[in-house]
Protein backbone atom coordinates (compact mmCIF):
# COMPACT_ATOMS: atom_id res chain seq x y z
CA UNK A 1 0.00 0.00 0.00
CA UNK A 2 1.30 3.42 -0.99
CA UNK A 3 1.07 7.12 -0.24
CA UNK A 4 1.96 9.89 -1.63
CA UNK A 5 4.07 11.73 0.98
CA UNK A 6 4.84 12.57 4.69
CA UNK A 7 4.74 15.23 6.31
CA UNK A 8 6.50 15.37 9.61
CA UNK A 9 5.72 19.02 11.79
CA UNK A 10 8.77 19.14 14.13
CA UNK A 11 9.14 22.98 14.17
CA UNK A 12 6.64 23.40 17.29
CA UNK A 13 8.34 25.96 19.77
CA UNK A 14 8.37 23.07 22.23
CA UNK A 15 7.33 25.10 25.44
CA UNK A 16 5.85 22.12 27.28
CA UNK A 17 9.33 20.47 27.27
CA UNK A 18 12.20 23.68 28.17
CA UNK A 19 14.39 24.03 28.44
CA UNK A 20 15.25 20.62 26.37
CA UNK A 21 13.54 22.05 23.25
CA UNK A 22 15.87 25.10 23.68
CA UNK A 23 18.56 22.99 21.75
CA UNK A 24 17.20 20.82 19.88
CA UNK A 25 13.72 19.82 18.73
CA UNK A 26 11.29 16.93 20.36
CA UNK A 27 11.65 14.82 17.67
CA UNK A 28 15.58 14.16 18.59
CA UNK A 29 14.98 12.82 21.86
CA UNK A 30 15.73 9.25 22.06
CA UNK A 31 13.90 5.86 22.24
CA UNK A 32 15.36 2.78 22.58
CA UNK A 33 18.75 2.83 19.83
CA UNK A 34 17.04 5.72 17.78
CA UNK A 35 15.40 8.95 17.86
CA UNK A 36 11.70 9.73 17.98
CA UNK A 37 11.92 11.32 14.55
CA UNK A 38 13.50 7.74 13.27
CA UNK A 39 11.40 5.40 15.14
CA UNK A 40 8.11 7.30 13.02
CA UNK A 41 9.38 7.16 10.07
CA UNK A 42 10.59 2.98 10.31
CA UNK A 43 6.65 2.89 11.07
CA UNK A 44 5.40 4.83 8.18
CA UNK A 45 7.87 2.55 5.96
CA UNK A 46 5.18 0.24 5.17
CA UNK A 47 3.78 2.95 3.63
CA UNK A 48 6.42 3.24 0.75
CA UNK A 49 5.81 7.00 0.36
CA UNK A 50 7.13 9.21 -2.85
CA UNK A 51 8.06 11.89 -1.07
CA UNK A 52 9.09 12.75 2.88
CA UNK A 53 9.03 16.47 4.20
CA UNK A 54 9.89 18.12 7.27
CA UNK A 55 9.38 21.15 8.85
CA UNK A 56 11.95 22.99 11.20
CA UNK A 57 12.82 25.93 12.70
CA UNK A 58 16.49 24.65 14.31
CA UNK A 59 18.47 21.83 13.50
CA UNK A 60 17.28 21.53 9.42
CA UNK A 61 20.92 19.17 9.09
CA UNK A 62 20.21 17.01 11.64
CA UNK A 63 16.31 16.14 11.50
CA UNK A 64 17.48 15.65 7.91
CA UNK A 65 20.34 13.15 8.88
CA UNK A 66 17.41 11.32 10.67
CA UNK A 67 15.16 11.10 7.95
CA UNK A 68 17.93 10.05 5.39
CA UNK A 69 18.40 6.94 7.64
CA UNK A 70 15.26 5.91 6.39
CA UNK A 71 14.57 6.78 3.31
CA UNK A 72 16.97 7.58 0.23
CA UNK A 73 18.26 12.07 0.24
CA UNK A 74 16.52 12.14 -2.74
CA UNK A 75 13.34 11.60 -1.60
CA UNK A 76 13.30 13.64 1.70
CA UNK A 77 13.37 17.60 1.93
CA UNK A 78 13.54 20.06 4.97
CA UNK A 79 11.36 23.32 4.73
CA UNK A 80 12.77 25.82 7.10
CA UNK A 81 10.41 28.03 9.08
CA UNK A 82 12.19 31.09 10.59
CA UNK A 83 9.36 30.83 13.86
CA UNK A 84 6.37 28.11 14.17
CA UNK A 85 3.80 28.45 11.96
CA UNK A 86 1.19 25.96 14.02
CA UNK A 87 -0.32 23.11 11.59
CA UNK A 88 -2.79 24.73 9.77
CA UNK A 89 -0.57 27.54 8.26
CA UNK A 90 1.93 24.89 7.76
CA UNK A 91 -0.56 22.92 6.19
CA UNK A 92 -1.24 26.09 3.76
CA UNK A 93 2.48 26.32 3.29
CA UNK A 94 2.95 22.91 1.74
CA UNK A 95 -0.52 22.99 -0.30
CA UNK A 96 1.39 23.15 -3.49
CA UNK A 97 3.77 20.52 -3.32
CA UNK A 98 0.07 17.87 -1.63
CA UNK A 99 -2.39 18.41 -4.72
CA UNK A 100 -1.90 14.60 -5.55
CA UNK A 101 -2.80 11.73 -3.80
CA UNK A 102 -2.95 11.05 0.14
CA UNK A 103 -0.15 12.58 2.60
CA UNK A 104 0.07 11.51 5.79
CA UNK A 105 1.00 14.27 8.56
CA UNK A 106 2.90 13.02 11.75
CA UNK A 107 3.39 14.67 15.00
CA UNK A 108 6.73 14.05 16.54
CA UNK A 109 6.53 14.71 19.83
CA UNK A 110 5.43 11.22 20.86
CA UNK A 111 5.63 7.53 19.99
CA UNK A 112 2.56 4.90 19.02
CA UNK A 113 3.76 1.82 20.71
CA UNK A 114 2.02 -0.66 18.30
CA UNK A 115 0.62 1.60 15.24
CA UNK A 116 -0.30 0.14 11.75
CA UNK A 117 0.49 2.57 9.35
CA UNK A 118 -0.97 0.13 7.25
CA UNK A 119 -4.09 -0.46 8.61
CA UNK A 120 -5.25 2.82 9.01
CA UNK A 121 -4.77 3.73 5.39
CA UNK A 122 -6.84 0.81 4.73
CA UNK A 123 -9.55 2.37 6.63
CA UNK A 124 -9.09 5.84 5.01
CA UNK A 125 -9.55 4.33 1.42
CA UNK A 126 -12.20 2.07 2.73
CA UNK A 127 -14.49 5.08 4.04
CA UNK A 128 -13.42 7.57 1.37
CA UNK A 129 -12.48 9.67 3.66
CA UNK A 130 -10.89 12.94 2.89
CA UNK A 131 -9.15 13.55 6.57
CA UNK A 132 -8.61 10.70 8.83
CA UNK A 133 -7.26 11.01 11.90
CA UNK A 134 -5.79 8.31 14.82
CA UNK A 135 -7.13 8.15 17.96
CA UNK A 136 -6.95 5.86 21.23
CA UNK A 137 -7.61 5.58 24.46
CA UNK A 138 -7.10 9.12 26.76
CA UNK A 139 -3.13 8.45 28.68
CA UNK A 140 -3.71 8.20 32.02
CA UNK A 141 -2.55 11.52 33.22
CA UNK A 142 -1.80 14.71 31.17
CA UNK A 143 -5.52 16.41 30.81
CA UNK A 144 -5.57 16.64 27.17
CA UNK A 145 -8.88 18.71 25.03
CA UNK A 146 -10.72 15.51 23.57
CA UNK A 147 -11.84 15.76 20.01
CA UNK A 148 -15.68 14.71 19.55
CA UNK A 149 -16.57 11.87 17.74
CA UNK A 150 -20.07 11.34 17.04
CA UNK A 151 -21.94 7.78 16.51
CA UNK A 152 -20.95 7.75 12.44
CA UNK A 153 -17.51 8.10 13.52
CA UNK A 154 -16.88 11.55 12.23
CA UNK A 155 -15.61 14.54 13.89
CA UNK A 156 -15.47 18.20 13.13
CA UNK A 157 -19.37 18.39 13.71
CA UNK A 158 -18.85 19.69 17.52
CA UNK A 159 -20.94 16.66 19.16
CA UNK A 160 -20.00 12.92 20.16
CA UNK A 161 -18.08 11.13 22.46
CA UNK A 162 -14.80 12.12 23.36
CA UNK A 163 -11.16 10.65 21.91
CA UNK A 164 -7.72 10.97 22.31
CA UNK A 165 -6.12 12.32 19.17
CA UNK A 166 -2.72 10.55 18.52
CA UNK A 167 -0.83 12.89 16.14
CA UNK A 168 -1.41 11.44 12.90
CA UNK A 169 -4.03 12.51 9.85
CA UNK A 170 -4.18 11.39 6.39
CA UNK A 171 -5.51 13.93 4.02
CA UNK A 172 -6.21 14.20 0.69
CA UNK A 173 -5.44 17.73 -1.29
CA UNK A 174 -8.60 19.28 -0.58
CA UNK A 175 -7.74 19.58 3.21
CA UNK A 176 -4.35 21.47 2.58
CA UNK A 177 -5.88 23.34 -0.09
CA UNK A 178 -8.62 24.46 2.49
CA UNK A 179 -6.59 25.49 5.05
CA UNK A 180 -5.02 28.10 2.72
CA UNK A 181 -7.77 29.56 1.78
CA UNK A 182 -9.90 29.56 4.78
CA UNK A 183 -7.17 30.67 6.66
CA UNK A 184 -7.30 28.82 9.90
CA UNK A 185 -5.74 29.05 12.84
CA UNK A 186 -7.13 25.70 14.82
CA UNK A 187 -6.62 22.33 13.63
CA UNK A 188 -9.70 21.00 14.93
CA UNK A 189 -11.60 24.01 16.49
CA UNK A 190 -11.58 26.04 12.88
CA UNK A 191 -10.12 23.47 9.96
CA UNK A 192 -12.60 20.40 10.68
CA UNK A 193 -15.59 22.60 11.32
CA UNK A 194 -14.72 24.32 7.60
CA UNK A 195 -14.27 21.05 6.06
CA UNK A 196 -17.07 19.15 7.64
CA UNK A 197 -18.90 22.26 6.34
CA UNK A 198 -18.09 21.84 2.74
CA UNK A 199 -19.16 18.37 2.78
CA UNK A 200 -15.67 16.49 3.07
CA UNK A 201 -15.56 13.20 4.97
CA UNK A 202 -13.28 13.06 8.11
CA UNK A 203 -13.08 9.85 10.13
CA UNK A 204 -11.37 8.59 12.99
CA UNK A 205 -9.39 5.64 13.03
CA UNK A 206 -9.64 3.92 16.41
CA UNK A 207 -6.43 1.57 17.75
CA UNK A 208 -5.44 -0.70 20.10
CA UNK A 209 -1.99 0.11 21.48
CA UNK A 210 0.22 2.88 23.20
CA UNK A 211 0.65 6.78 23.22
CA UNK A 212 3.58 7.66 24.53
CA UNK A 213 3.58 11.77 25.02
CA UNK A 214 7.63 12.77 24.33
CA UNK A 215 6.42 16.37 24.49
CA UNK A 216 5.82 17.17 28.69
CA UNK A 217 8.99 17.13 30.52
CA UNK A 218 7.32 15.20 34.02
CA UNK A 219 6.76 12.70 31.79
CA UNK A 220 9.36 12.47 29.01
CA UNK A 221 12.27 10.52 30.80
CA UNK A 222 9.69 7.54 32.03
CA UNK A 223 8.87 7.34 28.21
CA UNK A 224 11.87 7.73 27.04
CA UNK A 225 13.18 4.71 29.04
CA UNK A 226 10.16 2.64 28.07
CA UNK A 227 12.12 2.01 24.81
CA UNK A 228 14.48 0.22 26.76
CA UNK A 229 18.25 0.59 28.29
CA UNK A 230 20.44 1.61 25.47
CA UNK A 231 24.53 2.61 25.17
CA UNK A 232 25.37 4.58 22.16
CA UNK A 233 28.88 3.20 20.75
CA UNK A 234 30.40 6.63 20.76
CA UNK A 235 29.84 7.16 24.85
CA UNK A 236 32.55 6.56 27.10
CA UNK A 237 31.10 4.70 30.18
CA UNK A 238 34.01 4.00 32.73
CA UNK A 239 34.90 0.25 33.55
CA UNK A 240 33.45 0.82 37.11
CA UNK A 241 29.93 3.13 36.63
CA UNK A 242 26.92 1.85 37.96
CA UNK A 243 23.81 1.68 35.78
CA UNK A 244 20.60 0.58 37.65
CA UNK A 245 17.04 -0.12 36.44
CA UNK A 246 16.68 1.39 32.88
CA UNK A 247 18.97 4.43 30.97
CA UNK A 248 19.45 5.89 27.97
CA UNK A 249 23.13 7.22 27.16
CA UNK A 250 23.41 9.41 23.69
CA UNK A 251 26.14 9.93 21.63
CA UNK A 252 29.37 11.77 22.78
CA UNK A 253 28.42 10.80 26.42
CA UNK A 254 30.39 10.87 29.61
CA UNK A 255 30.35 8.98 33.04
CA UNK A 256 33.39 9.14 34.43
CA UNK A 257 35.22 6.94 37.50
CA UNK A 258 32.59 6.01 40.31
CA UNK A 259 29.47 7.54 39.04
CA UNK A 260 26.11 6.28 39.37
CA UNK A 261 22.86 6.23 36.76
CA UNK A 262 20.14 4.83 37.83
CA UNK A 263 16.64 5.32 36.12
CA UNK A 264 17.82 8.05 34.08
CA UNK A 265 18.56 9.36 30.35
CA UNK A 266 21.75 11.58 29.61
CA UNK A 267 21.28 13.31 25.90
CA UNK A 268 23.59 13.58 23.49
CA UNK A 269 27.02 15.13 25.03
CA UNK A 270 26.85 15.25 28.43
CA UNK A 271 28.96 14.77 30.83
CA UNK A 272 28.05 12.89 34.39
CA UNK A 273 31.95 14.13 36.34
CA UNK A 274 31.17 12.78 39.60
CA UNK A 275 28.09 11.60 41.93
CA UNK A 276 25.15 9.98 41.19
CA UNK A 277 21.91 10.94 38.71
CA UNK A 278 18.65 9.02 39.68
CA UNK A 279 15.25 9.41 37.89
CA UNK A 280 16.42 12.39 36.03
CA UNK A 281 17.27 13.62 32.41
CA UNK A 282 20.19 15.26 31.89
CA UNK A 283 20.29 17.78 28.87
CA UNK A 284 22.27 17.80 25.59
CA UNK A 285 25.61 18.90 26.11
CA UNK A 286 25.66 19.81 29.42
CA UNK A 287 27.77 18.34 32.40
CA UNK A 288 25.36 17.12 35.83
CA UNK A 289 28.32 19.37 38.01
CA UNK A 290 27.05 22.79 36.50
CA UNK A 291 23.28 21.77 37.86
CA UNK A 292 21.45 20.94 35.09
CA UNK A 293 19.97 17.93 35.65
CA UNK A 294 15.95 17.80 34.93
Amino acid sequence: MEIEGVLFLAAGYGTRIEPLSLLRPKALLPFGNSTVLAELARQIYALRPRRVRINASRCPEVLMNELISVWPIEMCSVYFEERPLGVCETLARHASAMTEGTWMIVNTDMIIEGFDAEQMMKYHKETESSWTVLTGCFPSEGGYSPLLMDENRCFGTGRGDPVHYWGISLVEPVIPLLSRRCQSSGLFSELAPAANDNGYKLFSCNMEGNWLDMGRIAIARENILSGGSFIHPNAYVSSDVVLEGNWNIGPGCILASGTVLRNSVMLEGSTLEKGCIDEAILPWFCSSQDGNVL
